[in-house]
């Protein structure tokens, strides 16, 4: 897969294989479109991983039955105006095949929740009326209430308007729902009961709870989480309710109900927790990339699958010339038109760029970090303590011995409070609890403490007792937010501290010397997984001058954690001050910044 997606398991790969394979019958047998996006090799930016539980099946019936039904629809605007509703193949091998195909092994659909973001002008609202048809009518469930749900009864009906006039223009659901049946406001079969209606607040289904299906539009302007929990928390009585989410991309809000669902999507995308009943596709480019360019076609191309299809390829061109000569219109543009979360800040590592670091040059073989081999040897520490709702952090990073071709090496340590963790994983959906079962360094790769607020003693005891008689820490540098004392202390022991500003003149020169370690796979963590899911939450913010820092996120609104990378960061700042070239270790040639 493409963008930040981990990699596929066995099962998956079968599962994929299956998938493709049906595609292309389906394909020469009239049922799915082929286009020029996936025959080019486009993929999404982001999907999660394919449920791969034991027992899991690809259903290929399951998904020709919800084709076969598409085609008893009929288009009802532009060109396509009275033609059947033929899927494409890029809907049918990111949605329909991954959510109605894979089965457990009791038979029943391993996927409950899906997430399918893409850009405007891209079929998605017209999709959803499809989708909340077949869920209602087809899906073999009884008495089956579905809803078409947005922030709006305008925007709710710009989904359930066109699956009502699919249902009247369509001779075999006329047939079987009456044409009676299909209201203004709500579809009901007559003889199984089942109903498909619109919602827009929670209100609107406090006499209806017991939901089969649903679908979401448009999530990013959803102001609070109403609508959506009332949908999610109905579907308990139903042995196979499917809840999707059918949305473009939102301005970069944290706190916001799009930013949750999509963080969901992001911690699954990059390995760092497992959901076998969820399924994410977002359809957009890496505008962090080298020669990123908004502009140009092929980037067009990219983000928009149905590009030449249901979006077309003058409307596009015209949008991006406006953007160019608009500076006003660009965050639009992305947003709208590339599915590009607009924001000040920008992610800084890519997961693919990070995980590579723990793997042998040229190879599949992981690099490990062994204490034993680093013992006596000289390295830079970082601290970067919390309270409460932050992990604390201490990292030592040691640099290539002189005249020896080997990558630094990072070991981290890790410590959160007792009480925090299960609010923790709550609030940002992190498997802390798993972490704190899982080998680390000396010890588990999450360390707790009693209480609801961080002791720092374990952390002083560490430095004193082992890691300071095992290595030789030249410095360690600190944030001075909640560090004086410990700080002091460890001073006092005979540990060198130094304080690291944390603005553009402390970070801007650390900063500069990970990311090219990162980049050029200089650097091996072994893969720790705290400090992996910081280095995927990890955002870095410029000031118009090159100078460079990482943004610490609003510990009580945010998801994001940053802490492992913020102490090697203060590590590496430590380092780069470091003045005796008899002990020295070899550098690369950077500029200090705020020394």
């Amino acid at each position: 897969m493409a963008g930040r997606t981990a990699r596929a398991s066995s099962t998956e790969r079968r599962l994929w294989r299956e998938i493709d394979a049906a595609l292309a019958d389906w394909a020469d047998e009239g049922l799915v479109e082929p286009t020029e996006w996936l025959a080019a090799g486009y993929e999404p930016y982001l999907t999660t991983p394919l449920p791969h539980q034991r027992g899991v099946w690809f259903d290929r019936q399951a998904v020709e039955r919800v084709l076969r039904f598409f085609l008893l629809l009929r288009h009802l605007v532009g060109r396509h105006n009275g033609h059947a509703f033929r899927l494409l193949d890029w809907q049918v091998r990111y949605l329909i095949a991954p959510v109605f195909g894979i089965k457990r092994d009791d038979g029943l659909r391993a996927v409950r929740t899906f997430w399918f973001e893409i850009p405007r002008k891209n079929g998605k609202s017209t999709l959803c009326s499809g989708l909340v048809l077949y869920l209602a009518f087809a899906d073999r469930e009884a008495s089956a209430l579905v809803v078409a749900a947005a922030a709006s009864r305008d925007q709710a009906d710009l989904v359930f308007n066109p699956a009502r006039d699919m249902a009247l223009g369509s001779p075999a659901l006329t047939k079987r729902l009456g044409r009676r049946n299909i209201q203004r406001k709500v579809i009901e079969h007559p003889r199984t009961h089942s109903v498909l209606r619109s919602v827009s607040s929670a209100g609107d289904l406090q006499h209806g709870l017991n939901v089969h299906g649903g679908i979401v539009d448009e999530v990013h302007v959803h102001k609070n989480p109403d609508v959506i929990d009332a949908i999610e928390t109905g579907t308990g009585a139903r042995t196979q309710p499917l809840v999707g989410f059918i949305t473009t991309a939102d301005e970069g809000r944290s706190g916001s109900v799009y930013d949750s669902k999509r963080g969901d999507i992001e911690l699954l995308s990059g390995g760092h927790d497992v959901d076998h009943t969820m399924w994410g596709c977002v359809f957009s480019v890496d505008d962090t990339a080298e020669g990123f360019d908004p502009f140009a076609e092929e980037t067009l191309r990219a983000a928009n699958p149905g590009y030449g299809v249901t979006v077309m390829a003058d409307y596009l061109a015209g949008k991006a010339a406006e953007a160019r000569r608009r500076p006003a219109a660009l965050n639009r543009y992305l947003r709208l038109h590339l599915n590009v979360r607009t924001k000040q800040t920008a992610r800084w590592f890519a997961l693919d760029d990070w995980d590579a670091s723990a793997r042998e040059p040229g190879t599949e073989l992981p690099r490990t970090v062994s204490l034993d081999e680093l013992d006596g040897r000289s390295c830079f520490a970082g601290l970067d303590l919390a309270a409460t709702t932050d992990l604390t952090s201490l990292s030592l990073l040691f640099p290539p011995r002189v005249d020896v071709d080997e990558p630094w090496v990072w070991v981290p340590f890790f410590w959160l409070p007792e009480d925090r963790v299960s609010d923790l994983v709550e609030q940002t959906k992190a498997p802390f609890d798993r972490w704190a079962t899982a080998p680390g360094h000396l010890g588990p790769a999450l360390r707790t403490v009693e209480g609801s607020v961080m002791d720092y003693r374990p952390i002083r005891s560490l430095v004193t007792e082992q890691l300071a008689k095992r290595f030789r820490i030249v410095r360690m540098g600190y944030d001075r937010w909640n560090a004086i004392e410990t700080a002091g202390e460890l001073d006092a022991a005979g540990i060198a501290m130094e304080h690291v500003p944390q603005g553009y003149a402390g970070m801007t020169a650390p900063c500069r010397l990970l990311e090219r370690l990162v980049l050029n796979h200089g650097i091996n963590h072994g893969g720790h997984p705290v400090l992996r899911w910081n280095a995927d939450c990890v955002e870095v913010k410029t000031d118009g001058e090159d100078h460079l820092k990482p943004v610490k996120p609003d510990r009580r609104a945010a998801r994001q954690r940053i802490d492992g990378v913020a102490s090697g960061l203060d590590a590496l700042a430590v380092y780069l001050r470091y003045e005796e070239p008899d002990e020295q270790p070899a550098t690369p040639s950077i500029r200090v910044i705020g020394g």
